[in-house]
């Protein structure tokens, strides 16, 4: 039966990436292998600034490495939130022990940059400002990434993102002390590959695991070896999909997610969860009190998409636009979700 997957991540994954990816895998030792991995790399560092660092795992483990690289147990962190990514960040910065200052104007809005700036003020002494760049619970987008990169320059302070959904379709043009997202949404590649982006060095003084020790990763990227296995055919599946990606190039990139979620939010007869904005080009977000019928009603047709996560998990749905996905198909899904709306 034919199925197409319309959700936050995995995404449909262009058939050029499924072939790269499903290659044998060689020895990583190999300098067959490390041409591979430096091809990988280079093409990591024209999507963001910074070092780019590929560990096995997913987006969880790349926030959470971030956390414990950066974050030291009683340090101040002011983390804005504005969707359940958003409080899965702050339950991994209290996992670390850090003394974590909530930020939040409510679901799908985003704290303006002033406000981060004037509780960063009166708290003092705060190490880091934490945030999600999209929210993928809730299809919203922090587009002042520039602006708190003032603010956090400003107070002396880390810039700590997590763009899981966002990069390289959202795309970030500042520099970031670290950026965690992962191969298996924007990126196209499969699930296994959690990447970060890296423009200060770790900073923690306590214990890290091994698993995510980023200094370690650091120490071996010049020699272009990792400290443990690599996610050997995942890198082989971000080798082509990112020869896609910049093939078409970076802001052709972003304008064609743009162009399929504004048909989604123009079109739809729901009511979108983000203010307008801050609406997300990657993952869109709408209210409904019939999620869970409008789901399979779409599966019958073929069309996969998510329910919702966190306080808004039964009322509302998840259409990821990301991967191999047409606006023939996005016309498909509104018809199919009107009709029934429409009843």
């Amino acid at each position: 039966m034919f199925m197409k997957l319309l959700t936050p991540g995995p995404v449909q994954i262009p058939r050029e990436v499924i072939e790269a990816f499903g290659k044998q895998p060689l020895f990583h030792k190999l300098q067959e292998f490390k041409e591979v991995f430096r091809e990988v790399l280079e093409k990591l560092s024209k999507v963001v600034m910074g070092t780019p660092i590929v560990l096995p795992g997913t987006g969880t483990l790349a926030v959470d490495t971030m956390v414990y690289n950066y974050v030291n147990p009683g340090e101040k962190v002011i983390a804005l939130t504005y969707g359940e990514f958003g409080d899965r960040l702050i339950e991994s910065l209290e996992s670390r022990g850090a003394e974590v200052f909530r930020l939040s104007v409510g679901i799908g809005r985003v704290p303006p940059p002033d406000v981060v700036e004037d509780l960063g003020r009166r708290l003092g002494d705060v190490v880091a400002i934490a945030l999600v760049h999209n929210e993928t619970g809730a299809g919203c987008v922090n587009r002042y990434l520039d602006k708190l990169r003032d603010v956090a320059n400003s107070l002396g302070t880390l810039l700590l993102v997590d763009s899981v959904s966002g990069v390289p379709a959202e795309p970030i043009r500042c520099c970031v002390d670290v950026v965690a997202t992962a191969s298996q949404k924007a990126f196209l590649a499969p699930p296994g590959g959690a990447i970060l982006y890296v423009n200060t060095e770790p900073r923690a003084k306590y214990p890290v695991p091994r698993s995510m020790n980023l200094s370690k990763f650091l120490n071996r990227i010049k020699d272009l070896e990792t400290p443990y296995t690599p996610p050997i055919n995942v890198i082989y599946g971000l080798n082509a999909s990112l020869d896609y990606i910049l093939g078409m190039g970076l802001e052709n990139y972003h304008e064609v997610h743009r162009v399929r979620a504004e048909y989604l939010y123009s079109n739809l007869r729901l009511t979108p969860v983000a203010e307008r904005s801050c609406r997300s080009c990657t993952v869109t977000a709408f209210y409904t009190d019939r999620a869970r019928e409008i789901i399979d009603l779409l599966r019958r047709y073929g069309y996969v998409i998510a329910g919702g996560v966190g306080s808004i998990k039964d009322y509302s749905v998840r259409i990821g636009v990301m991967g191999d996905v047409s606006i023939d198909d996005l016309k498909v899904v509104t018809e199919l979700v009107n009709e029934y709306v429409g009843k």
